[in-house]
């Protein structure tokens, strides 16, 4: 009798892996700190957030986004950067958010939701996904190899950036300047390029904090962009003139800064004003910062326990299911939690940086991860950073834990893509990405 292959028994690693064939690859690490933070908001908003069923909408969000993170982790991501795909994905983000601005639900002074049909969604949280796919597309063919090719991924990202900012969503807005920079330093931006992008921004600061430190800056950046900064085809006189152009700008940033202040919302200049003194108006534009910071306080290292913390009950943590849900876990759950669910946060952002080194051998899911890993870590820094007073108030959510199904959605969506690009860029590929 002759034995065939198909009545010989399996190897065991062969068996094993057919059967349990569908988790290859899946990074353990940021599934458990993803399911670890979602626990946390929802037993939050259950048992700290007594309002009209805030626990019940996000737990069905919390399923909803389940079944996409499945979905997503095990489809093709180069389906969402194909060249196809990308303009098809812009151009309707563009309309929805257009839309918003024509036919959007106001909710306390902004004008960021849209109803279709029974379903309401928040544009600008999709805008920030569509952004990364597109800007992963481009960066992938157009790597970044000189100061002026910034320019080019500057004019993707500018329309949905302006858009999102006139909602207004100034938080939203920056996180797309954070996106950015990150995937563009990536994609083979240099430090000086970075610094001489951002400068504007920091003169505009440094001269509303004191004039004499911005001229300062200006004359320290000359230096350091004319010793340092190195790009193809420059010779000195042209990196001499290129300098003299920045700070040159860098002045006109600092002199133009009251216009800029008047581009701003009054509550957006108060939270700005509030957070470099919040005592100037306890009772006002400072209240949110300073009952955060006494409900962190009062929590202690054990917290005063589940539906126990007098600043949370007694509603005196202004927006406690949304952008102020830190404060409500640091009140109720203590110190101990309030550091597991930043140490969560870090785990996924560093996971996500090595899933973008892991995949450096394909250009398009290397700056995928970089751009989300980028967009949780400005979320968490700014969003935790208001919540301890040492940023000023914008309305970003705290991922996984604020209420909110769009922006649920997008993030559980989001660790759908990582896994997706962690699967199919396995750590034995060995080639590198050069720009």
């Amino acid at each position: 009798m002759v034995n065939s292959p198909l009545s010989r028994p399996l190897p065991i690693n062969v068996a094993l892996k057919q059967i349990f064939g569908f988790v290859t690859g899946i990074d353990w690490i940021i599934l458990a700190c993803t399911f670890f933070l979602i626990f946390i908001g929802l037993s939050t908003l259950k048992y700290s957030v007594h309002t009209a069923g805030y626990y019940q909408k996000q737990l069905e969000f919390a399923w909803v986004g389940l079944a996409l993170l499945i979905i997503f982790s095990r489809m093709p991501y180069k389906l969402l950067t194909h060249k196809w795909t990308v303009p098809i994905m812009y151009v309707v983000n563009l309309v929805l958010l257009v839309a918003v601005m024509i036919k959007g639900h106001s909710a306390q002074g902004a004008q960021r939701w849209l109803a279709l049909g029974p379903i309401t969604l928040q544009p600008s949280e999709i805008a920030k996904l569509v952004v990364i796919f597109t800007l992963s597309a481009w960066m992938s063919t157009r790597p970044i190899r000189s100061f002026f090719d910034i320019f080019k991924v500057l004019a993707i990202i500018l329309p949905p950036a302006v858009l999102v900012f006139k909602q207004p969503d100034l938080g939203t807005s920056l996180t797309f300047g954070a996106v950015f920079f990150g995937m563009t330093f990536w994609a083979g931006a240099t430090i000086c390029d970075v610094l001489a992008l951002t400068s504007p921004l920091i003169s505009l600061i440094l001269n509303a904090v004191n004039p004499q430190w911005w001229l300062y800056f200006i004359g320290a950046l000359g230096v350091v962009l004319l010793l340092f900064w190195r790009t193809s085809n420059w010779n000195f006189w042209i990196r001499l003139l290129m300098v003299l152009i920045i700070c040159g700008g860098n002045y006109a940033a600092g002199e133009m800064r009251p216009h800029m202040w008047g581009l701003l919302k009054e509550y957006q200049q108060k939270r700005l004003t509030s957070f470099v003194n919040p005592y100037d108006d306890p009772r006002g534009s400072g209240y949110h910062i300073l009952q955060s910071l006494i409900a962190i306080g009062s929590g202690g290292p054990e917290g005063a326990g589940l539906g126990k913390g007098n600043q949370s009950q007694g509603a005196f943590i202004p927006e406690r299911h949304t952008d102020f849900i830190f404060a409500v876990v640091g009140e109720e759950w203590g110190f101990k939690f309030t550091a597991l669910v930043v140490l969560a946060y870090a785990c996924i952002c560093i996971r996500a940086l090595m899933i973008a080194h892991q995949a450096r051998g394909e250009p398009a899911g290397s700056l995928m991860a970089l751009g989300l890993m980028c967009m949780f870590l400005f979320h968490v820094f700014l969003n935790i950073g208001m919540v301890i007073g040492i940023m000023p108030v914008a309305g970003v959510p705290l991922p996984f834990l604020s209420y909110g199904g769009t922006a649920l959605l997008v993030d559980m969506s989001s660790i759908g893509f990582l896994l997706s690009i962690k699967r199919l860029n396995p750590p034995e590929r060995k080639e590198e990405w050069t720009v």
